[in-house]
């Protein structure tokens, strides 16, 4: 639960310290969408389930142990990767992909920009994965890598096509020497173009 309040309010403070002209409540990102907020329900509930049912081997996985250690890992390197995103795009960042490129909008290339292309997106997605290794859900772990990765896969390669219309070549070079960071995602991005 911890974790998860960082995460919405570290998305509504990083907005109002970089992008105070969009900043509303939408910016916690608690409304994101009735699948966002239906799955972190459905979580919770599988969590207390197996634990307070004892389903044979899975309340056993819910005391602290090492998958809970690598979750909880993934959580903070999604969490640190997405608000380190944030920050270094800073007045670049959205949370709504911009269709029409803005006087001041430039292509950031540097800092963790300079590795991953989609940072935001890779800690989002490693950060979504995370909280279900930490809360021992085999369910949720299934079902949130495939809707985030479909999340990813529905976006990613739009905003694509419209960072190659904005920044041209440069774009097309950047994306050459750069990774996605979410499994296929570079294959699938590639495959689009």
């Amino acid at each position: 639960l911890f974790l998860l309040i960082c995460f919405h309010m570290a998305e509504y403070l990083l907005t109002a310290a970089f992008r105070p002209d969009v900043l509303s409540f939408d910016n916690f990102l608690l409304n994101h969408s009735l699948p966002y907020q239906a799955m972190v329900v459905v979580s919770w509930f599988e969590y207390w389930l197996e634990f307070s049912l004892g389903v044979p081997g899975c309340s056993a996985c819910k005391q602290w142990g090492v998958r809970n250690t690598v979750g909880l890992a993934v959580c903070l390197v999604g969490l640190l990767s997405r608000m380190l995103a944030m920050a270094t795009a800073s007045s670049n960042f959205s949370h709504i992909i911009e269709q029409e490129r803005r006087c001041e909008h430039r292509l950031v290339t540097t800092g963790i920009y300079a590795v991953l292309r989609h940072p935001a997106y890779f800690g989002f997605f490693w950060f979504s994965i995370g909280t279900q290794l930490l809360l021992a859900n085999p369910i949720c772990l299934l079902a949130y890598t495939a809707a985030s990765w479909h999340f990813f896969f529905d976006r990613i390669p739009y905003e694509e096509q419209l960072l190659v219309h904005f920044f041209g070549d440069e774009y097309l070079e950047y994306r050459k020497r750069t990774w996605i960071g979410i499994p296929l995602m570079s294959w699938f991005t590639r495959a689009a173009h």
